[in-house]
């Protein structure tokens, strides 16, 4: 039992690495009757960052986990991505993300964000709504600001991609 748990603790740091922010890992990923339930989470899958909630995984008897189920959350329509960068020690840096939600009865979800090869992509989605309720179909405009932990990288150009928009900035 205790290999399993060792396997599932080496998910969910790969999980933290590929694909959760940290706003995302301080949501509870629950390990119960050999199924692993993560609220949210992102991936890569060809280049491109799709986002989804409610994860299940299925534990097998060798530590591996095969995906039961992941809903796929809608990403928000991004306006402008603006870049800012305090000089401060450490440097920090955030992105100013403006756009707009499909209707004004969901809300954004945690951003996700996976760095690789000097790039920062961010999934920006809002929740579903039930089937049963309605909404005034309206877009619903949005201002969110999401830091991109930049304490590891040295001085160089990186690039930020969020839902698509793109832009970049210079340490």
């Amino acid at each position: 039992m205790s290999e399993l748990i060792s396997k599932l603790w080496r998910l969910l740091s790969l999980l933290s690495l590929v694909g959760a922010s940290p706003q995302l890992l301080s949501q509870t990923a629950v390990f119960q009757d050999g199924v692993l339930t993560v609220p949210q989470g992102a991936a890569m899958v060809d280049g491109e960052i799709l986002h989804y909630s409610n994860i299940r995984l299925a534990a097998d008897s060798d530590g591996r986990f095969t995906l039961l189920d992941a809903r796929s959350s809608s990403l928000v329509y991004v306006d402008t991505v603006a870049i800012e960068i305090a000089e401060s020690l450490p440097v920090q840096v955030r992105l100013i993300v403006t756009g707009s939600k499909s209707v004004p009865c969901v809300e954004l979800m945690e951003p996700a964000v996976i760095f690789n090869e000097a790039t920062f992509k961010v999934a920006l989605a809002e929740t579903s709504m039930g089937p049963a309720e309605t909404c005034i179909a309206m877009l619903d405009p949005f201002e969110v600001q999401i830091p991109l932990d930049v304490t590891e990288l040295g001085a160089g150009s990186y690039a930020v991609s969020v839902n698509g928009v793109e832009g970049g900035f210079s340490l």
